[in-house]
Parts: C-alpha cells; structure tokens; sequence
C-alpha cells in the first residue's frame, strides 16, 4: 500500500480494532482505554504500513509538527553544506526532524519551498543563503509568512534573528599569527566585493594592519571576479597561477589567507610550481577546517568555523522564539571561528 494513503481506517481493519482506539494511540491522546498490547500492535503495525500523520488535522488540534527547515543555496561554500549536518544533527538531538531546500536567486522557487513549509506547519526555518545583491530583501520578505526563522548574518529586514559567524575575526586571527611568525606582506583572497561574508573579511583585514601600525596595500587583496563562476568556492590550477603571479610575483605576499581550504590547497601547489618553499617562503592560510587540511601536505594552519557551536546556537534560537510564540526575537549569536595552526605556517 502506498504510504500516502495510509489511514487510520486501514489500520484498525487490518488489527481489527476500533478506528477510536487507533486515533487515540497515534494522535498521542490519552490511551487509558486502550491496553497496552494494543497500543503497541498499533504503533507497530502503523510503522510497517508506513502511515504518516495527517499535519493539516493535526495542527487544527495544537499539535506541533516536529519539523524543522533548513534553505541553503545551490552555489553557497562547501561550509555551509557542513553546517547543514551540524543543524540536523543538533536538531535530532532535540526531538525535531529537518527538511531542507537547495534554492537559488528564481524567487518562484524560493516561494514555493516556503508554500511547502507552511502546509507541513513547520515550526521553523534556518535560512543560510539569503544575500541577493540586486534585491536584499526579497527572500528574508518571502520567509516573513513562516513565523520563526533564524538568519546566517543580519537579514535585510527589521526585527530579523541571526547567527553571526565573524568573519572580521576570523581575518583578525590570520593576521595576528602570521605577523607572530615574522610575516608582514600578507595577502588576501575574497571571492567578491558585495556579499557580508566578504565585505566582513575585507574589513577585519584593514583592522588588522591598523593594528600592526601596517600601510594597507590593495595590491596584496585579490578580488574574485566573473571567471571563476558558476563555481566560485573551487579553484583551478590556472586560477591559482594567476592569484600567486599576482600577490607573490607582483605584491610580494610573503604569506597568504585564502578563501578556503580547498583553495589553500592550489595555493599551495601554485606557489611549489613557482619553485618557491611553503611556508618557507610563503606562508598560506585556509579557512573551514576541510578534511583536506589536514591530509595535505603541508598540513594546512585553518580557521575551524566551528559548526557545531552554530548550529547549537541557532537552534537555541529557534526553540526560544517557537516557545515565546509571536514575542520580540531573541538577540543575534556570535561565533567567532577557532585557528588551528599547522605545517603550511
């Protein structure tokens, strides 16, 4: 039988009980009158069938959904496919299930996740990917009819809850170690000039070399631009060529903070074609703590953006402004990302 059409009905004819005593067992009411071997030969018995509850007719009662959603990007970085394990993971933990949707910028789409959400009365919503830089607010004003979603970063809405991951520290750190290791042309990699993640690491760079009482030299930043897409989180080994031609051959970077491991990792290679030592004479920084980090050679120095911590703050959240029902949102969570240095350093 297929499982859509499972019934209550089908169940009790199958045990031949009443269809009263299997409402009452699997709505989760009270079951005084039903014996104990029955409610589980019922409980059993709707497994095998594959029997799905009724959410419409259960939200009409009060009865909550148990699901959680989460939207991410079809092109967002590897990191945040990991912090999608780390969200169902602590949502499991906490008695929800998660659904999640791959969206793009075709707000069709977008609205029809949103359309599916509502009608499985999901409780609430993580959204990871929601930065359109021609129309900033048009997936935070889609997810307004859900009415407890928790934001990656500042949402460009007012009253929007989020976690922020500060990417400005995470440039801070980089910085910080390898000016400790002697380094003081220090390059840096974005992928563009417009999203927050990126905005924020162009910052903490410039507050780092204020700090360091350093010129700050445009030369040694490298901005992404059309070439790399439509996968800007990966890199070639051309790609890689030319950003050490320019920030090694041309700016004289003695050291590089790339925009992830995976990227560190061609860096690497890139500046060994060169005939040059890593770290040597060039030192090089990944972020995301890829598995590819550590199995590299050099092992790649990271910065762990510390996925589990997100994922338990943003849960925290969800389930703060699920129990406060329609109050004020909660304030944002900060996590700021761990180093781990290794051999490339």
């Amino acid at each position: 039988m297929n499982p859509v059409t499972v019934r209550q009905v089908d169940i009790a004819r199958r045990l031949g009980v009443s269809q009263a005593a299997v409402s009452m067992v699997l709505s989760g009411g009270p079951c005084e009158r039903v014996g104990q071997e029955i409610r589980e030969r019922i409980e059993q018995t709707a497994k095998e069938m594959g029997y799905l509850p009724n959410l419409a007719a259960q939200q009409l009662k009060g009865v909550r959904s148990g699901l959680l959603g989460v939207l991410i990007g079809i092109d967002a970085p590897p990191v945040l496919f990991d912090r999608v394990t780390a969200l169902e993971s602590e949502a499991l933990a906490r008695g929800y299930r998660v659904l999640v949707g791959q969206i793009d910028h075709d707000m069709s789409q977008i609205d029809a996740y949103v359309n599916d959400f509502v009608a499985r009365g999901l409780e609430g919503v993580v959204c990871m990917s929601h930065e359109n830089p021609h129309h900033p607010a048009s997936v935070p004003e889609s997810l307004l009819r859900i009415p407890n979603v928790v934001y990656l970063r500042r949402p460009a809405v007012a009253h929007g809850c989020y976690v922020h991951i500060d990417a400005a520290d995470c440039i801070h750190q980089a910085v910080d170690h390898l000016a400790s290791r002697g380094r003081r042309r220090i390059g840096l990699i974005t992928l563009n000039d417009y999203d927050q993640a990126n905005k924020d690491r162009r910052l903490g760079y410039i507050e780092a070399m204020y700090r360091h009482n350093w010129e700050v030299n445009q030369r040694l930043v490298w901005v992404g631009d059309e070439s790399l897409l439509p996968r800007p989180h990966e890199v070639s080994n051309a790609k890689a060529d030319e950003v050490v031609e320019k920030l090694v051959g041309g700016a004289e970077a003695d050291s590089i903070i790339a925009i992830n491991d995976d990227w560190a990792a061609q860096l690497i290679k890139a500046v060994k074609r060169r005939g040059l030592r890593v770290p040597d004479d060039v030192a090089i920084v990944g972020q995301g703590n890829f598995k590819i980090a550590s199995f590299f050679d050099p092992e790649i120095t990271t910065l762990d953006p510390c996925n589990e911590a997100f994922a338990n703050a943003a849960i925290d959240l969800l389930m703060q402004m699920i129990g406060q029902d329609g109050a004020a949102p909660p304030k944002p969570a900060i996590i700021k990302p761990e180093l781990i240095v290794r051999q490339s350093t």
